[in-house]
């Protein structure tokens, strides 16, 4: 089975490449087949980092996003060997139209039935894109049901919202969700917290 690690966050200039790029690297040392895919239309910063080779999908012309291209993506996921690793960076403008397709389409239900694996990453940023960045990954668990990695990003900030440390706001993001905890040796399966490499508790 092929895996899609795909990054989501509403929010531009939080590390939503970061993440994408470290994932890709590490995939890359793993000497894991990968392939990289960049979509964002605005500023396509994992397709300058030259040794992942990403190809780079466009997701709109003159500003308007065409949902065609997300079809592409999906015969592109469908079509690929059953090795294959995928890291795909969406931007910020592409997130509500990707979501809205998503659910639409059932989109990462349909994969699962083509034989892809999908992890969604998710961006928590510090500072004065605290609540913006909560709301937009609350949004991404409370409309799918796929493995989730959460960043929590202090770079521009403390991670605080309400005048609380984010990592204790879990029970607000994670309310509603039965997502089962696996065991510490899975990462990959289940809602997950990173600072700094370390892995917060799990929804």
């Amino acid at each position: 089975m092929s895996e899609l690690y795909i990054t989501l966050q509403a929010k531009g200039g939080v590390g939503k490449s970061y993440v994408s790029s470290i994932l890709a690297q590490y995939l890359l040392e793993a000497d894991v087949p990968l392939r990289c895919i960049d979509t964002d239309t605005t500023n396509p910063t994992l397709l300058r980092y030259q040794p992942l080779r990403c190809d780079y999908l466009k997701l709109a012309e003159e500003h308007v996003v065409n949902p065609r291209t997300f079809d592409r993506l999906v015969e592109i996921l469908s079509a690929a060997d059953d090795m294959t690793h995928f890291v795909v960076d969406v931007g910020s403008n592409g997130f509500q139209p990707l979501m809205a397709y998503a659910v639409e389409n059932d989109l990462f239900t349909v994969l699962e039935g083509l034989g892809v694996r999908v992890v969604i990453n998710s961006v928590i940023a510090g500072g004065p894109d605290v609540a913006e960045t909560l709301s937009s990954t609350k949004a991404v668990l409370d409309h799918t049901r796929v493995p989730t990695l959460i960043w929590l990003n202090a770079h521009l900030g403390a991670l605080e919202h309400r005048g609380r440390p984010v990592a204790r706001s879990r029970s607000w993001i994670c309310s509603g969700h039965s997502r089962n905890v696996s065991s510490a040796g899975s990462p990959y399966r289940n809602t997950r917290w990173l600072h700094s490499g370390r892995m917060w508790s799990r929804c």
